[in-house]
Parts: C-alpha cells; structure tokens; sequence
C-alpha cells in the first residue's frame, strides 16, 4: 500500500458524487419527524444558552447541566440563532459534520493508499448503518468524529515531515474532546500508539509528540478552568457522574461482536478481506500501521470499558470502511466513481419517494398540547416523577418552560393552589386518585394536573 504521488490526489467529480451520496443519507430528510431523546436535550441546552445568553455554562431545567463538553451546543445555539429554533436547524449540527467526515476519510485514505481507496472508503463509510444512525440527527458524536478524522489526517501528514506540525493533530484531537469528552480520548491515544508502533528510525521526535500534547491541552483547558473556577467541586462531580454512568460491566464477547456485525454489516466481510490482502501482500508502511493501531485501540478501549453500545463504535466505522476499501477499490477500479453517481442518485430518489418515516414523530406534539393547561410562559410547572433529562429537555425545547421536579405528593399537595403540575401517563393515576390534584389536561404521553384550592373548614 503506497501512499498517493503528490499530483494523483482526489478529482473534483467522485468527491461530489461522494458528497451527494452522503448528504442525501444524513440530510435528506432533516425537517421529518420530532426530536427525541439525547438530541432534544442538546437542543434544549442550546436554547437556554441563547435565552439566558450565557454561553459559558450549560443549563437544562433552569439547572447548571455538567454532564457534556461545550462545543456542540455551541454550534447549535449559533445554528438557531441564524436560521431559528426548528427540527432541521438543529440536526444540522450532526448532518453537516457527518457529511463533512466521509470527505475526510476520503482525504486521509486517498494519502495512505490512493485516490480510489480514499473515495471508496468515504462512499462505504456512507453506507454504514452505524454511522448513518449517529450522523443524521443532533448528537455530539459527528462532530467528534470529524475532529478526530482530521487529527488523524494531520498526524499522518506530519509523519511523513519528520512530526513537523504535529501539533495540528494534538489540536483537532482536543477540538474532538470539547464536542463529547471522554470518548475521544481514544482518538487522541491513537497518536502515542501510532508512535510506539513506529520503528525508532522513523518516528517523529518526542518533542514533536509534545507539542501535540500541549496543543491538546490549550484547545481543552481553557473552558474547563473556567467551569472549575465557577462551580468547583459541583462541575467535577457532575463530570466524573458522567463518566462512571457509562462504564458499565463486561458483557460476554459474543455481545460485542453481535453489535459490530449489526452497524458495520454488510462492510465487515469485506473489511476482513482487506485485511487479508495487506497481510498478504506484505505491507508494513504507516498506512497498515495507522490501521492496526487504529482498530486496535478503537475496539480494545470499548472492551476494556465495558460497553457495547452501537453509539461507541463511531471511531472504529471510519477504519473499518479504510479496511474495507482495500478490499473493494481494486475491484471497481474505474467504475468506482460511476458507482457511487448511481448510488448517489438512488438514495436521493429514496428520499423523495419512500413514504417511510426515518425519524418518530408525535413527541413535540405531545408537549405542545398540554400549553394551554400549563397557564402563561412565567406560571410556574412542577413535574412528578419527570426525573429523565430527556422528558423535561422536551418542556424546555417545545414549550421555553423550565420544569423542576419532586416524587413526593405530600410536598407537592402543599404548593399554592393552582400551580400546575405535570405527570408522565404513566404515573397519572396516583395523582388522579388524590382529591387535592384537579386534571386539566392531557396528551399522549403526559396529563396535566393543578392543585385544587382546599375548602376554607378544610384548611383550617
């Protein structure tokens, strides 16, 4: 596997073909259906963000929120300040990092191995149902991933200097921790791996590894020392609370495989293949070193951790497609570029025909049908039993209401009269029963209750 001549690099028309393909798959359908679970969170916090205009501190409920790094609520607060709060401005913020990524793998394989190789990973990397779930909606995931991807591109760029500006990817690598946190410190272990893995004769200097680090940390810290500075122990706890939630214990291995199969198929026989075909081939350059190191790293972190969640293999889909690739661009040659036309053009013809739903709907609904039980944009909402983020970001998202929330019918029978309380359908029935909670409203999902003003005798 050789790296591309200096002058063989990618041609304007299999990179828009790739672009076209990539947008019709994360883009396509932006507008359709509501936003749901964590993206209605970050939607929400991003909303707060402009509300309050405090663009330093998170806030989910009227409550600081410390569990996520900045950077994509950031981008999302500046999407719905330029074209408004609304479904598609904010899952523009995963869409466009998604698309963005496949380009870059693209760049970084066509300087590994070629052109070919370079746009036949984009195209599968695309086609990868993981990536394609993470990438088409609001989550921090796409834009760490593009981080990442464009660290890696320039770690390898830097290798073949001698490390000169490696430092580059020491910054993009902390861009990455700033859009999801912990996470893409597997990104960002890549680096000394690689370097480890190198032969001692052509390995960057160690201060050219240094540099990358000090770049990590001057793209990290400063927002961090701020949090620290204004919350201390709290911004550490709610930090560390995040970290410990998503460790979890050690399924058997046939868990971790069976959710690999289920995002990368039907990718991973050919990427197997392509590994095959290096090893046979006898390379030993640093395109198959960044590739062992890179799976290597990305899946071993997941099994030492525990988790097998689809959502962690975001790191590892990229270098799977690059496997993959190698196995499928010889073989098209040039009809790959045609190819991915087609394909390009298949999906957008989907995507206006097919009257499947790709994302659910009704969410958004059921909140905005309880705002005329729930009074004036300042009358106070007390949730019961509404503990899940996600259920109380759809109040602040869909309706600008902030909504603490209590398990305790005692303490909440003694709020004045009148104050609205809202409760999942679920748990509806124990207020229903309660004489001193009076129901004002319903929808699919919640019913709204005010507390009943007592007779004066009763009170009394």
């Amino acid at each position: 596997m050789r790296r591309a001549p200096a002058g063989a690099g990618l041609r304007l028309g299999p990179l828009f073909a790739l672009a076209a393909l990539a947008t019709a798959l994360l883009a396509g359908r932006l507008a359709a259906g509501d936003l749901t679970g964590d993206p209605v969170i970050y939607a929400a916090l991003a909303k707060a963000m402009l509300r309050r205009g405090d663009w330093g501190t998170l806030y989910l409920g009227g409550e600081p929120f410390f569990d996520k790094p900045p950077l994509v609520v950031w981008l999302t607060a500046l999407s719905f300040a330029t074209f408004g709060a609304a479904t598609w401005s904010a899952r523009l913020v995963g869409a466009v990092p998604g698309v963005l990524s496949c380009l870059a793998l693209a760049r970084l394989g066509a300087f590994l191995a070629g052109p070919r190789v370079g746009v036949a990973a984009g195209a599968i990397l695309a086609l990868t149902p993981g990536f394609v779930r993470f990438a088409n909606t609001l989550l921090l995931d796409p834009t760490m991933l593009l981080a990442a991807l464009l660290g890696l591109l320039a770690a390898v760029r830097a290798w073949e200097h001698g490390g000169t500006g490696l430092w580059r990817a020491g910054a993009w690598f902390g861009v990455a921790f700033l859009a999801k946190g912990a996470l893409a410190l597997v990104a960002a272990a890549i680096l000394p791996a690689l370097w480890l893995a190198t032969p001692a004769g052509s390995r960057p200097r160690p201060r050219a590894l240094a540099a990358a680090g000090l770049a990590f940390l001057v793209a990290v810290l400063p927002w961090h020392v701020y949090e620290l500075a204004h919350w201390d122990g709290a911004f550490v706890r709610g930090y560390l609370y995040d970290v410990e939630e998503k460790m979890g214990a050690h399924p058997p291995l046939a868990t971790y495989v069976r959710v690999l199969c289920i995002t990368t198929l039907p990718w991973l026989p050919l990427a197997a293949i392509g590994g095959w075909r290096t090893w046979r081939a006898g390379e030993r350059g640093l395109a198959v070193r960044l590739l062992v190191v890179w799976t290597a790293v990305a899946y071993g972190v997941l099994l030492l951790a525990g988790k097998h969640s689809p959502r962690y293999l975001m790191l590892l889909h990229p270098a799977l497609a690059l496997w993959a690739a190698l196995a499928v661009a010889p073989w098209l040659g040039a009809r790959l570029a045609p190819a991915i036309g087609v394909l390009a053009g298949l999906a957008w013809l989907a995507v206006l025909v097919w009257p499947g739903a790709l994302h659910p709907a009704g969410t958004g609904e059921a909140v905005l049908a309880l705002a005329p039980a729930l009074g004036p944009a300042d009358t106070p909402v007390i949730g019961f039993r509404l503990k899940h983020e996600g259920t109380r970001a759809r109040f602040v998202y869909y309706l600008d209401r902030d909504v603490a929330t209590s398990d305790d019918v005692e303490a909440l029978a003694e709020l004045p009269p009148g104050t609205r309380v809202v409760a999942a359908e679920r748990d509806a029935a124990t207020l229903a029963a309660d004489g001193r909670f009076v129901e004002t409203g319903r929808s699919r999902d919640f019913v709204a209750f005010r507390i009943a003003q007592l007779p004066a005798l009763t009170r009394r």
